[in-house]
């Protein structure tokens, strides 16, 4: 497949280091650390991208001290050396290169000791920064400081090259410090790191001249800059064009990586959701690239996910070097698949940002790959045929059952997929008709492309009662039978009928996604979610014609995992266009005849709201379960996944379909989802250091 993707498939030289083709494993954010030292996990995480001719680099992202981001690794100990020689061993077994990134961000910058309040988070002036729903004041560091932190990144990158790493790429972009340092914006020095400049720019190129001295002749040197802050008081293009000449001209690197987004203030192209277009990057790159001369240019170019597009970029010139990190993490066989002709069997990133939004929640992953970055235990190699081929019947063809069909079929089981409506994809298929979401809809197609090609039996408009299901004679059932919205309109916030709730004109989710309805004139929704169903039913609705009074009993209208995912500036912005009234810290009290009775939730004032045309309450929603217990003791396996067995964030029901699938077939496996809950957790789970692959002792 070179002929298709010749660039591609290309090596490339980046200073001294010659990689064996021109696509790359972004660094990113993970939790994929032994204390603060890369665990094994991370090591086979890696590995899945570059083995069998896959990505011909990968760049790790590492905080450059332990009082860095607090989450993620760090080179800066010794005693961590011995992990990152794991991780270079491992790349350069499989034919790859790998990278190191180093940054320290202000927004995660650790703590004094375990449960302590935040040390301070460390800047070029005092800043007042904002994440999301959190303040931060930075600390403006004395010159003493600026100098020690130049000796960090000195000390981090020689053990990243005693630890086998091919190269570095200093972070300054995104709002990390470095970045801080450049710009006007986050820099009122006066010392000789402020000011002009050439000032601003010291503490960079000292950085890098550091970075040159530790790592030596054969050690690839780059920086990562953003083309553009979008900041009234940042740099430009033109100032980017400067920065990216003076380096050149001093011979401090040897590539660039060029992107944009300030985080926090652009965050939301940095990781661009759904509603951003693809290569969001791109106009940027391109408007500073003749600026780096014949020093080679990478890029991620923005929502990167298919390697045509990729192929496209490389012939044009907009960079040497092209990559991805959702796009990978998504799909770790993108490159793989595309050199052997099988493009078709690659997931495509849905840019839901569960893998951005997770970490607040304690999870990490992929929402459609539940194997990501639990690649050692779910890899793509070890979906190996069961110990004992057995019938299976999947229940449900949403998102969970989807994925327990296919991981039955990959172990060599006859698999049949009951889905009561006409088309598949349950919950997440509902999603996908929402406006600016359709492109959710690209992983149901695959899904079912996978089921035909594995020979899976899927059964359309098939009501799937018990009966139905023992007649397939199963030995193992899989029940994903997903939930529905309360029809009493009970929620999370209060878990009582709503009276008035079974009035002709009050409307469930279902009504308005799956049959179509459009109620007009005055319409209230009620909203307990915050998540994309009750604010795109509000849209859907004010775009069909209706007056829309958005209510939620919350503080704000969307949630805390849409402010996470980077998704809740794009939806208020939507509604806003949509003419949506939105009005918070209400809840309904009572339905009457065409009033409804609401109150503050604060308060417990009462109001009312006349000439009401429809209520449609989007409030908690309730698994749809009675078939699991119809079935119980008549199988040899049952299983209870996704919404099913709780109702909660898309992400669990794909994990889930994967975990218990692979229980089907195997000598004394679980029989059931308690089983499994109630089991004590093997001891294969535990994080350990990546050293151990090195037959080191777990620290």
């Amino acid at each position: 497949m070179s002929g298709k993707y010749p660039h591609i498939f290309s090596s490339y030289r980046l200073g001294p280091v010659e990689i064996p083709n021109r696509f790359y494993f972004s660094a990113h954010g993970n939790q994929m650390t032994a204390g603060n030292a890369p665990s094994r996990d991370y090591v086979h995480y890696m590995l899945e991208r570059v083995k069998d001719g896959g990505c011909g680099l990968v760049i790790s992202a590492h905080t450059v001290h332990d009082r860095g981001r607090q989450f993620q690794s760090t080179a800066y100990p010794e005693a961590n050396v011995r992990s990152f020689q794991a991780m270079s061993d491992a790349v350069h077994a499989a034919g790859a290169k790998i990278f190191a990134q180093l940054w320290y961000f202000w927004a995660t910058a650790g703590s004094w000791q375990p449960l302590a309040p935040g040390a301070p988070a460390l800047s070029p002036s005092a800043n007042q920064l904002r994440r999301n729903t959190r303040n931060v004041s930075t600390h403006e560091m004395s010159t003493d400081e600026v100098w020690r932190f130049i000796e960090v990144y000195r000390q981090s990158i020689s053990n990243l090259r005693k630890g086998g790493f091919d190269g570095v790429l200093i972070h300054a972009a995104h709002g990390a410090i470095i970045e801080q340092f450049n710009s006007p914006y986050f820099n009122r020095r006066t010392d000789e790191f402020g000011g002009s400049l050439e000032n601003r720019m010291r503490f960079m190129v000292e950085i890098l001249k550091a970075a040159r001295e530790a790592g030596g002749e054969e050690f690839a040197v780059g920086v990562r800059l953003n083309c553009d802050e979008m900041l009234n008081g940042g740099y430009g293009t033109d100032t980017a064009r400067e920065i990216i000449t003076i380096l050149r001209e001093r011979k401090l690197v040897d590539y660039f990586d060029l992107d944009v987004a300030v985080e926090p203030n652009q965050f939301h192209l940095g990781m661009p959701s759904v509603f951003v277009e693809p290569q969001v990057y791109r106009p940027y790159v391109e408007a500073v690239r003749s600026a780096t001369g014949d020093i080679p240019v990478l890029s991620v170019l923005g929502r990167l996910t298919n390697l045509a597009d990729a192929e496209a970029a490389l012939a044009d010139g907009v960079c040497d070097v092209v990559g991805a990190a959702r796009g990978l993490i998504a799909e770790p066989r993108l490159v793989q698949n595309a050199r052997a002709g099988k493009e078709d069997q690659s997931r495509v990133c849905i840019a839901c940002n569960w893998c951005l939004a997770a970490p607040a929640e304690g999870a990490h992953g992929c929402t459609i790959n539940p194997a990501s970055y639990r690649e050692r235990l779910w890899g793509v190699d070890t979906l190996v045929p069961a110990a004992r081929a057995r019938k299976v019947v999947v229940v449900g063809g949403g998102p969970a059952g989807l994925e327990a069909a296919r991981v039955s079929a990959l172990r060599g089981h006859q698999v049949t997929l009951f889905e009561g409506r006409d088309r598949l994809g349950g919950g997440l298929a509902v999603w996908a008709g929402l406006p600016g979401r359709e492109f959710i809809r690209n992983n149901i197609d695959w899904w079912g492309r996978e089921l035909d090609r594995l020979g899976v039996n899927v059964r359309l408009g098939a009501e799937a009662s018990a009966a139905a299901v023992l007649a397939e004679q199963p030995d193992a059932v899989i029940v994903a039978t997903g939930s529905l919205y309360s029809a009493a309109g009970n929620s999370a916030f209060d878990q009582a009928d709503i009276p008035g709730h079974d009035r002709s004109f009050v409307y469930r989710p279902e009504d308005i996604l799956v049959a179509g309805k459009r109620p007009a004139g005055n319409v209230v929704v009620l909203d307990c979610e915050g998540l994309h169903t009750g604010v795109g039913i509000s849209e859907v609705l004010a775009q069909a014609g209706a007056r829309v009074r958005h209510i939620t009993p919350e503080l704000m209208p969307i949630s805390i995992r849409l402010l996470e995912s980077q998704e809740g500036g794009f939806v208020m912005a939507r509604l806003e266009d949509a003419g949506v009234a939105i009005t918070t810290s209400t809840y309904v009290r009572e339905i009457g005849d065409r009033r409804l009775t609401v109150y503050n939730v604060h308060t417990g004032t009462d109001r009312v709201i006349d000439d009401v045309d429809a209520v449609v309450l989007c409030t908690g929603r309730v698994p749809v379960d009675r078939l699991a217990g119809e079935l119980a003791g008549k199988v040899e396996q049952i299983f209870t996944v996704g919404d099913a067995l709780a109702a909660r964030m898309l992400a669990a029901a794909p994990y889930e379909a994967q975990k218990f699938a692979r229980y089907i077939g195997e000598p004394g496996a679980p029989k059931s989802t308690a089983d499994v809950y109630f089991a004590a957790n093997s001891d294969d789970i535990a994080v350990l250091p990546a050293e151990v692959l090195l037959g080191g002792t777990p620290r």
